[in-house]
């Protein structure tokens, strides 16, 4: 009498084990699209999820479709925020790779976005050509001619990337290796040297504020609320010098609370967001009399589909004057809270390219473009121009 299976029938379990393991493995995503079984948090990828595309019965509309689905599906696919979460995890303690996060790791426990075109820039390694500056400047340019013939004045705000104001802490390789031409510097110049279209470099702004404190989080893409309150400020203080009437909003009005939390984003892309804390994060809140004006969503603005969250967003605050469209990126969730306190009503837009119709129901006084550096660096600005005539498209700054 036997006492164990034989080897065929052993063998006969192990491929139907392997089969059936198979199958599960090959069928989990879609279980999960139907069943959201997936419970780990979404990984911050510093940017919007691709949205499901429409489809249009058309050739032209098939093929966007096709090519906007490829997109959805893939960030969208059933598990995909916990095997993203262990791809980073793993990485980052087996070999201190941060590359599939985009996450360049400086020093003294600062962390810096970077998907290769941040090192390319600092490293001079691809400068902008001849043709990459005429097409931003056609794109400017197109932008404030179309303002102007209603009457409405531009300007186009550049908030500086982390790299550009705190250098001293990218890793001594990629110091040792910075070269010019930067990309932002080569724009400036050539749109400044052929047309008179108004451009804010926020540059010098924070690099002055830095002086007295920091103004950047070291966890985070983003500037803290010191760096927010010293841009917002700036920005009102040109859109005066516009012409148009702006609100001044002194420091004094604010009492600063720091506060010790979780990293920010850039730690979350690395999945370390217990370990790496935001030791010294600042909190402005306004002294009596003065109060945060509130940013709402407003309905009437919702021209067209939109990713939840990213919505138009509006501040009304009857102490002041001056309307204000303002096409933004992340950046400005922080600025908006000081930039508010200006104007009579801000509208925050947050796309790259255009929604005029948004423009043609606000009527406003200014038009303001807040782009951040590494987009503009990275953007292609025919894509842009292409979009503002394309009502329905919707640039986003943070992909």
């Amino acid at each position: 009498m036997k006492l164990f299976p034989s080897r065929e029938i052993l063998k006969r379990r192990a491929d139907i084990a392997l089969i059936a393991a198979f199958f599960v493995f090959i069928w989990l995503p879609t279980a999960d699209s139907f069943l959201h079984l997936d419970q780990a948090a979404s990984p911050n990828e510093n940017r919007p999820p691709a949205a499901c595309p429409t489809f249009h019965p058309t050739l032209d509309g098939t093929r966007k479709f096709l090519a906007g689905f490829e997109g959805w599906f893939a960030d969208h696919f059933g598990w995909r925020r916990q095997l993203v979460r262990w791809e980073q995890r793993l990485k980052w303690t087996l070999f201190r790779d941060s590359r599939i996060a985009n996450v360049l790791v400086g020093k003294d426990g600062w962390l810096f976005f970077s998907d290769g075109r941040a090192v390319d820039d600092i490293t001079g390694a691809r400068p902008f050509t001849d043709a990459d500056l005429d097409e931003w400047l056609t794109l400017l340019t197109g932008r404030r001619d179309w303002l102007r013939q209603r009457g409405i004045r531009y300007l186009f705000v550049i908030p500086p990337d982390k790299q550009s104001i705190y250098p001293e802490h990218l890793p001594d390789w990629l110091i040792a290796h910075a070269r010019s031409p930067r990309r932002l510097d080569q724009l400036l110049a050539h749109v400044r040297a052929h047309s008179d279209v108004p451009i804010l470099d926020l540059r010098e702004t924070l690099l002055d504020a830095k002086k007295l404190e920091t103004v950047y989080l070291q966890t985070d893409t983003h500037w803290n609320d010191r760096g927010a309150f010293a841009a917002a400020r700036r920005i009102a203080s040109e859109i005066s010098s516009l012409g148009i009437a702006a609100m001044k909003v002194d420091g004094d009005a604010f009492s600063e609370t720091v506060l010790s939390e979780p990293g920010g984003d850039l730690a979350r892309m690395l999945d370390r967001e217990k370990d790496l804390i935001e030791k010294h994060k600042p909190l402005l809140a306004p002294r009596p009399p003065v109060e945060l004006v509130a940013l709402l969503p407003d309905p009437k603005l919702v021209t067209k589909a939109w990713i939840p969250g990213t919505e138009p967003l509006a501040s009304n605050n009857p102490a002041a004057t001056g309307k204000v469209v303002l096409f933004r990126d992340s950046f400005a969730i922080a600025l908006s809270k000081f930039f508010g306190l200006s104007f009579g009503r801000v509208v925050y837009v947050w796309q790259q390219n255009w929604d005029r119709q948004i423009i043609e129901m606000e009527k406003p006084d200014i038009v303001v473009d807040e782009m951040l550096e590494r987009f503009v660096i990275s953007r292609d600005p025919r894509e842009i121009r292409k979009g503002d005539d394309q009502p329905e498209v919707h640039l986003f700054g943070d992909r």
